[in-house]
């Protein structure tokens, strides 16, 4: 039996967008991208990789690209990136945001030293109001339900 010409590079999309988890066209955005765990983790959860990553880290992006190379990349501050112009009118199916925890982890070890890094969360909102994502998980430590 000769084998197939090629074998799908992401073989259970099909099954997945079948079982609900994706309407067909709709996205999966990655904010604070970083190199890449958590596209890794939606990736693997939805068999498809993610549609588009954000980071204001070349370096950061970089790796992103090597290690996610079907995305599209933004080195950007999350707060300069427009949702409508990344979305272009598509539905987003799941907006994932990590936004820096250093400063309020029991772990961190040093006094604040950004009190603006503490606003980072905020662009959650602004993807809410802007492109209506249908899920949006928003990933930090424990302590960050206090600030």
């Amino acid at each position: 039996m000769k084998a197939p010409a090629y074998a799908p590079l992401f073989p259970y999309l099909a099954a997945r967008r079948n079982a609900g988890l994706l309407a067909e066209g709709e996205l999966v955005i990655d904010n604070f991208a970083g190199i890449g765990g958590a596209s890794s983790g939606m990736e693997a959860a939805l068999g498809r990789p993610v549609d588009h990553a954000i980071n204001h880290d070349p370096v950061a992006v970089s790796l992103h690209r090597v290690n996610h190379p079907h995305s599209h990349h933004s080195v950007e501050d999350v707060w300069q990136v427009d949702p409508r112009e990344v979305t272009k009118g598509q539905r987003v199916a799941l907006c994932w945001f990590s936004p820096d925890c250093k400063h309020f982890s029991k772990a961190k070890g040093a006094p604040l030293v950004d009190r603006k890094i503490r606003g980072l969360a905020w662009v959650a909102v602004r993807w809410a109001d802007l492109v209506r994502p249908r899920v949006i998980i928003l990933e930090n430590v424990e302590e960050f339900q206090t600030w």
